[in-house]
């Protein structure tokens, strides 16, 4: 078989309106098939999903025959497949004109959802060996980044520290701004310090200091 969606409906039976000959690939029918009993289906030759198989003669073992619609519209059906069986080795019978045409649930539709199922299965067990190996791949790459991230940042950073000297705090008092009317505020102001016995700046809120000595670093600051 092959891996299609061939369309079944239920109860669809029909005759044949004219004679369809052992060569024939096209007839037509009394009644086209429908979903619901309104909704007629269509098959299309570029889409198999839409074809759909019919027995021909179904009660008559002598002359029934399996064939598959390709191309329908309405109550016309054409390309189509005949003795899909090979029950008469590619030379079907003559049906006539009133014969018996049913849509009945065949080994065929059955074939079609085997091979449907299996091709399924087979594309989701590659994509999951793909998953697997993409992301063991994309695990690693990760691990081996972030490894590579982390030491740059600790590298980073304790150059980051060490670069903290007093000279570099002399250098962020240099480039402060003027506290030039400036209202203090004992709890929330501060001052950097830089601590000579440490050789690290250091900040100072002015509620640590008295009152006095707030006045002379201030002023100091300012001359």
């Amino acid at each position: 078989m092959a891996d299609r969606a061939t369309q079944i409906v239920n109860f669809y039976e029909t005759t044949l309106t004219s004679l369809l000959a052992s060569a024939g690939t096209s007839c037509t029918v009394a009644a086209a098939p429908t979903t619901n009993g309104s909704t007629v289906i269509t098959a299309s030759n570029g889409d198999e999903n839409t074809w759909f198989y019919l027995v021909v003669d179904p009660d008559n073992s002598g002359t029934r025959e399996v064939i598959v619609v390709k191309t329908s519209s309405s109550t016309t059906f054409s390309l189509l497949g005949r003795d899909i069986e090979n029950r008469y080795s590619g030379s079907p019978p003559d049906h006539q004109a009133n014969t018996t045409v049913r849509m009945a649930v065949l080994q065929q539709h059955i074939g079609d959802q085997n091979d449907r199922v299996a091709t399924n299965i087979t594309s989701l067990t590659t994509a999951i060996t793909n998953f697997n190996t993409n992301s063991a791949a994309a695990i690693t790459t990760h691990n081996t980044n972030s490894s590579a991230a982390i030491t740059t940042f600790n590298t980073n950073g304790t150059a980051a520290i060490s670069g903290i000297t007093g000279s570099s705090a002399n250098a962020m008092m240099a480039g402060a701004a003027n506290g030039a009317g400036m209202t203090i505020d004992n709890s929330t102001d501060y001052v950097l310090l830089y601590d000579n016995n440490t050789t690290t700046a250091k900040r100072v809120t002015l509620s640590q200091l008295n009152v006095g000595a707030s006045i002379g670093l201030v002023l100091a600051l300012g001359s």
